[in-house]
């Protein structure tokens, strides 16, 4: 596969994988070659049609390819690819090549968050967004019941964007809501959402960053008037940090390494005990591409929010290059700010 450093013909099959910036800015770093092509071809989504167009074009115009693919649609590609045309694949990591007259096809299979295409034909229509947190299979049920009146985006597991249809989508989200194990949010940002909430409960928040270099405190102070809010933050890159500025114990950090529960939770302890706020975040981990270890591999983070007294810490395994994991990693953070508050879900509903 040496021979396809540089193919000629681009496709991405996924909308996510090109709209997505973080998705698309790693796909480049990874795939350098990307930038290089002359041609390039963008489907949201994978039909049988698609393909067909693809691989005409491979066929008559013997162009080199490499086709990068969304996880849900790849087995459907490959399996129209085989059946359909009768060629024959030799497996490698996450794809596939194939020939193609002659010519060489790379099918690589893509992890990102699911984004579904945005439909053209409700762009100019009111819409409204919503931040919706629940399980993947709920989310099927949202999307069968609204169809063309929402587009999502994942952007954690558990967290999605959605734009809503107003006139018919708004009323069927609400009531599945009721009906289904899913938290809505009705707004447009969830950071702006964070700065005018804590604002209104007049509460403070630090943050104790080690693998994300300062990504959260960035997110959080991004908005106007995160003043209200952020007292001061903490990167604590090296072990001496941690301990000097933060508190972690020496012994701590023996027993159980900076990548570990124990470790966040004492950042959260000196993050919240010396910039007096009332919530502290916290994220120790290991963004790699080095430094993982059988126990720990690279994409483990901890991850901890202290509420006044209340504590909890989670961790991790996130997929992706260096800057993904530690987006994801920042994202998560925001989620367990919010999930830490028991009125906030509520405050938006009212106001």
């Amino acid at each position: 596969m040496s021979k396809l450093q540089k193919p000629d013909y681009i496709i991405f099959i996924g909308a996510t994988l090109y709209n997505d910036f973080v998705r698309r800015e790693q796909i480049e770093r990874v795939y350098q070659f990307v930038n290089d092509a002359t041609h390039v071809d963008r489907f949201p989504t994978y039909t049988k049609e698609t393909i067909d167009d693809v691989f005409n074009i491979l066929k008559f115009k013997k162009l080199p390819a490499a086709m990068f693919v969304m996880d849900i649609y790849f087995d459907k590609v490959c399996k129209q690819l085989e059946e359909g045309y009768g060629l024959l694949p030799i497996e490698k990591g996450n794809g596939k090549f194939y020939s193609v007259n002659g010519t060489l096809l790379s099918v690589k299979k893509i992890y990102p968050f699911k984004r579904l295409p945005e439909p053209a034909r409700i762009l100019n229509r009111n819409i409204s967004n919503f931040k919706l947190f629940g399980d993947e299979d709920t989310l099927l049920n949202i999307e069968k019941k609204l169809k063309d009146n929402v587009s999502i985006i994942k952007l954690l597991p558990t967290w999605y964007n959605l734009k809503v249809e107003k006139s018919k989508g708004e009323c069927a989200l609400a009531k599945s809501e009721d009906k289904l194990k899913i938290k809505l949010l009705p707004v447009r940002s969830l950071r702006a959402a964070i700065v005018e909430y804590f604002t209104a409960k007049e509460k403070t928040i630090t943050c104790a960053e080690s693998c994300t270099g300062g990504l959260l405190a960035a997110k959080l102070t991004s908005v106007s008037g995160a003043s209200n809010i952020i007292k001061g933050t903490i990167v604590a890159y090296s072990n001496d940090i941690k301990k000097e500025w933060l508190g972690v114990k020496g012994e701590t950090l023996q027993n159980f390494g900076a990548v570990s529960k124990e470790c966040v939770s004492e950042m959260l302890d000196g993050a919240q005990e010396r910039a007096k706020a009332d919530i502290a975040l916290a994220i120790s981990g290991i963004a790699g591409p080095t430094g993982g270890t059988d126990d720990k591999p690279v994409g483990t983070v901890f991850i901890g929010v202290k509420n006044g007294d209340k504590k909890e810490i989670k961790e991790y395994h996130f997929e992706g290059d260096r800057a993904f994991v530690q987006e994801q990693s920042a994202r998560a953070a925001l989620k367990m700010l919010i999930f830490s508050e028991e009125g906030f879900f509520d405050f938006f509903k009212k106001n």
